[in-house]
């Protein structure tokens, strides 16, 4: 009996291998799993921040209240920009489309709302001292069309549905006043094309933006169809009234699954599970948010997606905000919702070059902290001191940092055409630096100066902003093509470059400026993170990391969202998941709006997004040229499973940890690139799939996949049979909305 036992075992562990791991590592009922993760609302309120938004990476909307009575529905379409000629916060700004409302015939005395992730809608429910609304909306993902449908009972069939446009005017006007010179464009015009009711709104540059509309009748319903549709040369009308006429005609079960296939497939492409349900919740309205926001061929996310809102900043950011608002893509394997941000740095390459000063235009590239996706916004750095020039004059760094999240647009699909690509940017991005930089008496490269984003006072020689970007871009200049002609000098700048200025305090914002204020930004900290020049895994640097880092934080006064993404990520890359997670909670705690947007004075979309990189961190790390499986798990968290996420070098990793363990590991390479793994397995490392293996000490192993190979690293065979699916989770499940 008990051979036949072991036999049967025997057998069952031959057909595991036989049939193929691939074929059962995972058990994920995707719309049971991501129904727990919805936002729910018991109550909309009359905050932007606390509404329900749709979007298709161009067109969207927002859902909150107008009034206690009055339901409101804002439009933006990402592209409807201004193009008079002018400041990018002005002339060239993004504009404000309008709203439609709903009013019912009696009094509201209940809403409730849910946003449903895996069907990309929102839903709600109406009631009134006369009858019920039951609503749904969704902006159709292959479609530029907004579907509002409502089901009404009887005392509700008569509700009143217009739409209100907004004057069309940079909202910078509202926090910084009106320039000299400029003003509004002209008022909206109301007309009607048959059955189709539109808004067209004339631009004092040519062509206009127009809103169409139009209503389904039926018994008990009534369904809208909205476009928003932009011409800068002529009338939009004709493209906005086809585009809801189509609509209208076509059967609406149909736009549905369309639509809903498109989002079917676009969240397996990775999985995430966590044993904690805010965070596990907040994660994947990230990824909602991000596919609503952007996709391939749609404009570049800037600080508020398609969701408009009065802003004083109404145009792209350089200095940070972008790079965070793409950060979280490469790990997520939506590496082809980052491809607007490569493609708009190569159409902007001429004015790349047309941003630096006259002398150095030849041969250097640069990128100031404002922007339209043209990219023109030029900086005045030059070798001698300027006491004219601006902070804002003197931000020298922003084109490299962006150029590192091309760069890893390269390494997470080793994409060769990229890097070809990426090499003339990069190369023009560091000439700036070196056509202004000079050797002095120490026999050391020095930089003149520059400014460190946002801090107060922060023009300083040595900038260590710039310092690090440089150090960066020139290791990573030599990566791509050591046999350059100019490789001698960048080898030379990486043996001579001067340290990054220091005190007791840790770095300085520079050589000329301590860091001895609040200050949101970690500017002055990049070769920390995301860098990682200076990093966890050198030991003599591991006293200036830690003391940088908590100097940093011991200044409350201006600390922001991002402050505490950033803390969390260094935190990660220390491996210290139990302070990572203190400083996500914060965030949670402190910052972070009902429906997870974030708000200083505007919009500034790319703070959650970056906790989502953060979260991400806790769970896999690949820099440095090696992959870290669960290198900063919180001590509470014994529970997690993940699929598919996307390393440097192109690999797709799986894994499972089990009561505090990692039981199994596996490797898919997408690029047949050497791996060096950390795979965080406890005891002998086994191996299902040929590869030689080779052990590297300290739990590091390296090994050789062909394209499209995977292996399983594990312990124990019985290991295998765990899935990664959904944890067991302790919190409430619908965390984020609003709650009564």
């Amino acid at each position: 009996m008990k051979t036949l036992k072991h036999s049967a075992l025997f057998i069952f562990f031959v057909l595991l291998f036989q049939t193929g791991f691939a074929q059962s590592d995972t058990a994920v009922n995707w719309q049971k799993f991501l129904s727990r993760n919805d936002m729910v609302y018991d109550k909309l309120s009359t905050k932007w921040e606390e509404g329900i938004f749709t979007g298709n990476g161009l067109l969207g909307t927002m859902l909150y209240l107008k009034d206690s009575n009055t339901l409101r529905l804002d439009l933006g379409r990402t592209d409807v920009r201004d193009d008079r000629a002018g400041s990018p916060l002005f002339e060239k700004a993004r504009l404000p489309i309008g709203y439609f409302e709903l009013k019912p015939v009696g009094n509201i005395v209940k809403n409730t709302a849910r946003i449903d992730l895996w069907n990309a809608e929102a839903n709600g429910t109406i009631v009134t001292d006369k009858g019920t609304i039951q609503w749904r909306t969704l902006t159709l993902s292959q479609t530029n069309v907004i579907v509002f449908e409502t089901r009404v009972s009887a005392g509700e069939e008569q509700f009143k549905w217009q739409f209100n446009p907004e004057v069309s005017i940079s909202s910078r006007t509202k926090y910084r006043g009106i320039p000299t010179g400029y003003g509004a464009n002209p008022p909206a015009v109301f007309a009607n094309a048959g059955a189709v009711a539109y808004s067209k709104q004339p631009m004092l540059s040519g062509g206009d933006y127009t809103t169409a509309w139009v209503a389904k009748n039926k018994v008990g319903s009534r369904t809208y169809f909205l476009s928003v549709a932009i011409d800068r040369k002529q009338s939009a009308v004709n493209e906005a009234v086809q585009t809801v006429s189509k609509a209208a005609k076509d059967n609406l079960q149909q736009l549905l699954n369309v639509h809903r296939q498109w989002w079917h497939q676009y969240y397996p492409q990775s999985f995430i599970s966590l044993p904690d349900a805010r965070m596990e919740s907040f994660y994947w309205i990230q990824q909602y948010k991000l596919a609503s926001g952007t996709r391939t061929g749609k404009p570049v996310l800037d600080l508020m997606g398609p969701w408009f809102r009065d802003t004083p900043w109404p145009a792209y950011w350089f200095n940070l905000n972008i790079q965070l608002t793409y950060s979280p893509l490469y790990a997520a394997n939506r590496v082809d919702l980052a491809n607007g941000l490569v493609k708009m740095i190569d159409e902007g390459k001429a004015n790349l070059s047309k941003n630096v000063p006259a002398a150095y235009q030849y041969n250097a590239m640069a990128l100031g902290r404002v922007a339209t996706s043209d990219l023109y916004s030029p900086i005045k750095v030059i070798s001698a001191k300027d006491s004219t020039l601006s902070d804002i004059d003197l931000e020298m760094g922003n084109l490299t940092w962006c150029l590192y999240y091309y760069w890893l647009q390269y390494r997470y699909t080793m994409d060769q055409s990229l890097k070809a690509r990426l090499f003339p940017l990069l190369k023009g991005s560091i000439n700036y630096y070196m056509d202004v930089m000079a050797k002095e008496d120490d026999g050391k490269w020095h930089l003149p100066r520059t400014s460190s984003p946002e801090y107060p006072g922060g023009i300083t020689r040595d900038c260590n902003y710039d310092l690090s970007l440089l150090r960066w871009g020139c290791q990573t200049l030599l990566t791509i093509n050591p046999k350059d002609e100019l490789a001698v000098k960048w080898k030379d700048v990486l043996t001579n470059l001067t340290p990054y200025p220091s005190d007791a305090n840790g770095l300085r914002i520079g050589r000329d400026v301590p860091f001895n204020q609040s200050h949101r930004h970690y500017s002055h900290l990049l070769m920390i993170y995301p860098l990682y020049t200076l990093n966890w895994d050198q030991p003599e640097s591991r006293p200036l990391i830690t003391q940088s880092l908590s100097h940093w934080h011991s200044f409350k006064g201006a600390l922001q969202g991002y402050s505490f993404t950033g803390g969390a990520s260094m935190y990660a890359m220390m491996g210290n998941g139990d302070k990572a997670l203190t400083y996500l909670n914060q965030l949670f705690d402190q910052f972070i709006k009902p429906n997870t947007l974030y708000l200083e004075s505007g919009p500034v979309i790319e703070t959650p997004l970056a906790a989502a990189t953060s979260i991400q961190e806790l769970l896999l790390q690949s820099w440095g040229d090696k992959i870290r499986v669960f290198p900063a798990v919180p001590t509470a968290w014994k529970e997690l499973s993940f699929k598919n996420l996307r390393t440097e070098g192109a690999f797709l990793i799986s894994a499972v940890l089990k009561n505090g363990e990692t039981k199994w590991v596996k490797i898919k390479s997408l690029a047949g690139e050497p791996c060096v793994i950390h795979p965080g397995i406890n005891g002998k490392v086994q191996v299902k799939g040929k590869v030689e293996l080779k052990d590297l000490g300290e739990g590091n192993y390296s090994f050789q996949l062909k394209k499209n190979e995977e292996i399983v690293l594990y312990q124990k065979e019985s290991d295998l049979l765990l899935k990664a699916e959904a944890v067991k989770q302790d919190g409430k499940s619908h965390y984020w909305g609003s709650k009564n």
